[in-house]
């Protein structure tokens, strides 16, 4: 199954990109080019609707990471919705659930590491 992208004006200042299918290394490219589209300075919100998500490998990931850099740096806040358990799991076992915005699913460890401010380490002064 190839990637499906549906991109609808929500409300004003607001776009929605609700995706279908596959995310990986021969899809990313379409989710690139669409949230590109959408960043013309007219939003301040891009949703990310992941509920028809059926795969998502490596490279998908690093593309909502890219995207959600990109965002910040526009000043447009970007905001992941509906993932599936499976997604959310993987997500949070990659490390990049709190960097998306997306809840670590209950019972899951995160592959996150802890900053050294989250594990006490003081910087030299």
């Amino acid at each position: 199954m190839k990637l499906s992208i549906e991109t609808r004006p929500s409300e004003q200042r607001e776009s929605v990109l609700t995706l279908s299918g596959e995310i990986d290394y021969e899809t990313a490219q379409e989710l690139r080019t669409s949230v590109s589209s959408v960043l013309d300075g007219s939003i301040d919100l891009l949703v990310i609707d992941l509920s028809g998500v059926t795969f998502l490998d490596s490279t998908g990931i690093g593309t909502l990471v890219v995207a959600k850099r990109i965002c910040h740096s526009m000043g447009v806040k970007l905001d992941i919705r509906r993932p599936n358990p499976f997604i959310a799991r993987l997500f949070a076992v990659v490390g990049v659930s709190d960097i998306l915005g997306v809840p670590i699913p209950p019972g899951t460890v995160s592959g996150r590491l802890p900053s050294p401010r989250e594990r006490g380490v003081t910087q030299p002064a």
